[in-house]
């Protein structure tokens, strides 16, 4: 187990590296997934960075810690925004960042950090009272609560705040793909998926060209299987498909947003993103973990044709949520783990089991043939599990690889909100860390090629998950980056993805909720500087001269 030395009052110093540089990370030699062609250029195209959903950066991260100041940060308000994606045309920086109300565009050129415009969701509600004033307002209210320990007052203002930034469409825009030619695709208002542009012009706003429900492209005669339909997430196919995830299937479309073919899971869940390789749609469900065969031209889970599925662990219908879970199975995006020839090809996530929540890989490809099922496993596929330390439920931040290595944080709230799910989620993402305890805990796994098993690493039993982020790691550095709050101060850790050990620190101006990361994901910018969303704002820290 590791953990920094705190001081008295439970901090450390901001660290940073020897100047001789950064560690050299020992699974360097590993493979990475393959460039996805249909891509955008820049550093974080698409949600996870890539279809394997690896959260492994191409950028180098600074290594070097600071205490942040006001001037360290530019921000842009939104609602909220789990992952801004960036795209690079022409020498110009472009974020766009999916909101609960829309589509965002920022001009992150050099050091700029400016908005462009604001695109709302074609035949969405109406949001023009939800101002930057509406936003400073709530954030005001809520920082009073927080700074006097107002529990009951914070969790009243917490639902109240759904309300009054018209956060009821949080569902809009989590996931987003950018394409090769610079078009941003994202899911809004349940069955809705929507293409835009700006012509890549940096000044131009962003504009909508195409917008389809879902609901009118399919046959009539399914209507009990639509009737709770619900897009999650979005990806890209390495044959320039998108690939979209929805609370009973997977849909795939071509980028005019024609529907090329759909595959339902009756009687299970989906609530989480999904990965790809070349050869497969790999999708979690509430009971079955699926590898899709997608050909071009249909999807198959049938074996012969190179797909398969497999049952792993979960709780009885509803229990997970009742402990303050968000998802009845698994809660998080499958990562896959193994790029090169000669490495095991696995897809990992976390289970639901009654006991505990446990960190299970099956074999993406054909199972080896002198491999036998291991005792206490739901199939043959399972190429190995074990247990999570300490984590009561799922997880629900995804897990991050980097070559045999993986990173899961707790995420199961001890003292989550008095309302039911999902009501909770903000409460819960609020309070805390601040009036009730927060999910802590972060371990590495390896996998144990030569033996077919997981073993613990290491684990940091201090990290404050409340805002459930999963790290990024740049193989430049050697360094997971991992969101974390201490005594209500939100900030960073670089740590040694070998070791665990804290290198560097950059601590958030001030103790406000302004800082939150709540939901995000882990980027970078080209020069290195942090890119995170959140409730309220999205945010960059200017650590990128800190290498």
């Amino acid at each position: 187990m590791v953990s920094p030395a705190f001081d008295a009052d439970g901090d450390t110093p901001s660290q940073a590296l020897p100047e001789t540089g950064s560690p050299a990370l020992a699974s360097s030699q590993f493979a990475t997934p393959a460039r996805n062609p249909w891509l955008a250029d820049g550093p974080y195209p698409m949600s996870h960075h890539n279809p394997a959903q690896t959260d492994v950066s191409t950028e180098h991260g600074a290594t070097r810690g600071k205490d942040l100041v006001a001037a360290d940060v530019k921000t842009v308000p939104v609602t909220w925004s789990s992952s801004p994606l960036v795209k690079k045309v022409g020498g110009e920086t472009t974020v766009i960042a999916g909101t609960a109300t829309g589509l965002v565009k920022i001009r992150a050129t050099g050091e700029a950090f400016e908005q462009i415009s604001v695109l709302a969701y074609p035949g969405d509600a109406d949001h023009s009272d939800v101002t930057p004033e509406k936003i400073e307002s709530v954030m005001a209210g809520i920082d009073g609560n927080r700074r006097k320990g107002q529990g009951w007052r914070l969790l009243f203002r917490s639902l109240w705040m759904v309300l009054q930034l018209d956060l009821t469409g949080m569902a809009n825009g989590p996931y987003g793909v950018i394409d090769k030619d610079g078009y941003f695709y994202t899911t809004y208002n349940r069955t809705n998926l929507l293409k835009a542009f700006d012509d890549n012009q940096i000044d131009a706003p962003l504009r909508a060209v195409k917008h389809v429900d879902v609901l009118d492209l399919l046959p009539a005669n399914i209507s009990e299987q639509t009737e709770d339909l619900h897009l999650k997430a979005i990806s890209m196919s390495y044959d320039g498909h998108l690939v979209a995830a929805a609370s009973g299937g997977v849909f795939v479309f071509d980028r005019d947003l024609t529907l090329r073919d759909h595959m339902f899971f009756p009687g299970e869940h989906v609530e989480n993103g999904i990965a790809l390789d070349e050869k497969r749609i790999y999708v979690t469900t509430s009971k079955h973990m699926y590898g899709l065969a997608w050909d071009g031209e249909s999807l198959s889970a049938d074996e012969a044709r190179g797909g398969w599925k497999s049952a792993y662990e979960v709780m009885p219908e509803g229990e997970a949520l009742k402990l303050g879970a968000a998802s009845h199975g698994s809660g998080t995006t499958p990562t896959l783990m193994g790029f090169g020839d000669d490495e095991d090809h696995l897809v990992v996530i976390s289970d639901g089991h009654p006991d505990g929540a446990q960190l299970v890989a099956f074999w993406r490809d054909a199972i080896p043939a002198d491999f036998s099922q291991k005792p206490g496993t739901r199939s043959r596929r399972i190429a190995g599990q074990i247990r999570i330390p300490d984590a009561r439920t799922t997880i629900e931040a995804s897990p991050v690889a980097y070559g045999y290595g993986v990173i899961v944080i707790d995420s199961t709230y001890p003292e989550p909100a008095p309302v039911p799910f999902p009501l909770s989620i903000i409460p819960n993402a609020l309070l805390a860390g601040v009036t009730r305890e927060a999910p802590r805990g972060m371990h590495k796994f390896d996998w144990l090629p030569d033996e077919d098993r997981f073993v613990l690493d290491w684990t940091l039993d201090y990290v404050d998950n409340t805002d459930w982020m999963p790290p990024s790691v740049s193989p430049h550095t050697g360094l997971a980056y991992i969101a974390h709050k201490e005594n209500g101060r939100y900030e960073y850790q670089g740590i040694d993805w070998d070791t665990g050990e804290l290198v560097a620190r950059w601590r958030f101006p001030d103790d406000s909720i302004r800082w939150n990361t709540w939901g995000g994901m882990t980027s970078f910018l080209e020069d290195g500087d942090l890119l995170l969303g959140g409730f309220f704002t999205a945010k960059r820290f200017n650590i990128g001269h800190l290498r």
